[in-house]
């Protein structure tokens, strides 16, 4: 039996009155619920329940009155909000009301007036209710963006989003208050990939969204010094029933009106430069000019951040021979709407997008720094350098070696001075490096066996000591600084000859030392890239049928900065010979 009927019971059972007088029982009339026979209006209590609306919506604004009495015909309910006194008529037991969503929480006192019209008195009961008002949660995220983390500042975004998953923009403020308004605030998580939101609620009358920085984000050094932003980008949406239609948006001074379509995200974009903004100290956000907000008058907010327009990619490539001065430059970049090249020496610029350019060809190998400066359409500019070689060989250098087949120019006796000069040292010797010969090797400088050429010569009296020191006024030298590749390997050739008939300990060093000097003592005391003393007596070169002489070929690495020297002598008591002598790169 429900509370109703236990009421109604227990009137029936206090209305029967039996009375005794003289043997005679008197029956009372019995009373009735509805007034007959009552005196006064019996009213226990009301219920008031929140719950979901008529389409099932539960928002914490729903409530329903039902009310107690005996003796009703009818109850006045006011809800205690300013909205109009709701009737029930018995039977209908219930009156219902759904609260304004316009604050967060709120009381109310509900008061409840139980009329007779049996002409019984009225009876009032009150109760205070607290409603929660609830947020309504957002179902739908916008598009995440499609832009690389090199070029987005990000205020509020999950990021980019690739199958199912989110990669995190990286360059952000390194503080932010999303709260510093007097709007609600709460984040949603949305979707299976939880992209998160923000619920601006309650943004009516005065409220606004205030979303304020630890520091001013400075607009041309949003990227670093000098890496300027260009957009300004936010998602909006709102249902009209439960939201709003029309928001006010100010940021760096300015401020925007964005109208929104219901149940519809929204993007507003700004270019930072047409609007003078230079400097967001905050972000404001409110009701917008003519706009409306309804119930809990939320904005759901999304990608909040400010961006570049995508910077050029210089890049490129050139013909890498470094014997050449004529270098020609192949542009590989990307997104570039102008060309700017510097080529490094001082003179040569193009704005070409492939040019050519001839370096001053002095014979030199020389290393310059090349930049590119490209642009994007916005004329922002990006560059790159490179460092490129040019001049000198082109593989492994062949050196020219200095009168290396000591034959005459023109066959005139007069350039003996000139072959001399080319082979000679500082020395406490003798200043001659050798004697000139007509007593050379059989075959020229270029391999052809013919008759005998023009060679070196030492004599018994022009030998050094055994251990190469110079015997002071006589001793001979032949000495020549070379400069090779660095690091590279060589093949030092040349032929030697000694006479018959002296004694075994007879013999020419040749050696390729390591380093360039100024005197023949160091020379001879310095560690030899390669040596080699030869001791084979089969006399002169053109003895038996020219056969008298020896070819070596000796190979070496030249040193790291490819400062190498030859240096001759002999020690011997009998006369010496040297001829073809050549350094050339191991093929």
């Amino acid at each position: 039996m429900n509370i109703y009927k236990k009421g109604i019971f227990a009137f029936l059972v206090a209305g029967l009155v039996i009375l005794s007088c003289n043997d005679d029982d008197i029956i009372a009339p019995v009373e009735k619920i509805d007034g007959p026979g009552l005196t006064e209006i019996t009213f226990s209590s009301f219920e008031a329940e929140v719950g979901p609306d008529t389409n099932g919506l539960e928002d914490g604004t729903y409530v329903t009155v039902t009310p107690l009495a005996i003796g009703v015909t009818s109850y006045d309910v006011d809800f205690g909000d300013g909205s109009p006194t709701v009737t029930i008529t018995v039977p209908v037991r219930s009156a219902f009301h759904d609260y304004p969503n316009d604050v967060e929480e709120a009381t109310y006192t509900i008061t409840v007036t139980a009329k007779s019209n049996k002409g019984l008195a009225s009876v009032t009961k009150t109760e205070n209710i607290t409603i929660e008002h609830e947020v309504t949660a957002i179902s739908s995220a916008p598009d995440s963006p499609a832009l690389l983390d090199e070029n987005v500042y990000a205020i509020f975004s999950d990021g980019i989003e690739s199958d199912g998953a989110f990669t995190a923009y990286t360059n952000k403020p390194s503080s932010t208050d999303f709260e510093a308004g007097d709007a609600e605030y709460n984040e949603e998580s949305v979707g299976d990939i939880k992209n998160k939101v923000i619920q601006y609620s309650r943004l009516n009358g005065t409220n606004t969204v205030s979303i304020s920085f630890g520091s001013p984000i400075i607009i041309a050094d949003v990227f670093g010094t000098g890496g300027s932003a260009d957009y300004f980008h936010i998602d909006l949406h709102s249902i009209h029933e439960i939201g709003v239609d029309n928001v006010k948006i100010t940021l760096g001074g300015k401020t925007f009106e964005q109208a929104l379509e219901t149940n519809m995200w929204t993007g507003l974009d700004l270019d930072l430069a047409s609007e003078g903004i230079t400097q967001i100290d905050d972000i404001t956000i409110e009701l917008g000019t003519g706009g409306t907000a309804n119930n809990e008058a939320t904005l759901n907010v999304d990608n909040i951040y400010l961006s570049r327009e995508p910077l050029s990619v210089p890049d490129f490539t050139f013909d890498d021979v470094a014997s050449d001065f004529d270098v020609t430059f192949t542009d590989a970049s990307l997104l570039a709407t102008s060309h700017s090249w510097d080529f490094g020496d001082g003179v040569g610029t193009s704005t070409d997008a492939n040019p050519t350019y001839s370096y001053t060809d002095d014979g030199v190998e020389r290393t310059y720094m090349v930049t590119l400066t490209t642009t994007n359409f916005l004329d922002k500019p990006t560059s790159i350098t490179k460092e490129i070689t040019v001049g000198g060989p082109a593989g492994p250098f062949n050196p020219e070696i200095l009168k290396g087949d000591f034959e005459r120019e023109g066959g005139l006796s007069s350039d003996d001075t000139n072959i001399r000069n080319a082979w000679k040292i500082s020395t406490t010797g003798n200043s001659n490096p050798f004697g000139t010969s007509s007593d050379g090797s059989c075959t020229d400088y270029e391999g052809t066996v013919g008759s005998k050429t023009r060679g070196a010569k030492w004599s018994g009296s022009q030998s050094a000591n055994p251990d190469g020191t110079a015997v002071p006024g006589n001793t001979r030298y032949a000495y020549q600084a070379v400069t090779l590749s660095p690091n590279e390997d060589y093949i030092f050739e040349y032929e030697y000859a000694i006479k018959t008939g002296g004694a075994e300990t007879n013999s020419i060093v040749a050696s390729v030392l390591n380093g360039h000097f100024s005197n023949s003592a160091d020379a001879v005391a310095s560690n030899a890239l390669v040596k080699h003393v030869g001791t084979e007596a089969k006399g002169k070169f053109s003895d038996n049928s020219c056969s008298g002489g020896t070819t070596m070929k000796l190979q070496f690495r030249s040193n790291a900065v490819g400062e190498v020297a030859i240096l001759i002598y002999a020690v011997t008591d009998v006369d010496a010979y040297i001829d073809n002598v050549k350094v050339y790169p191991v093929e």
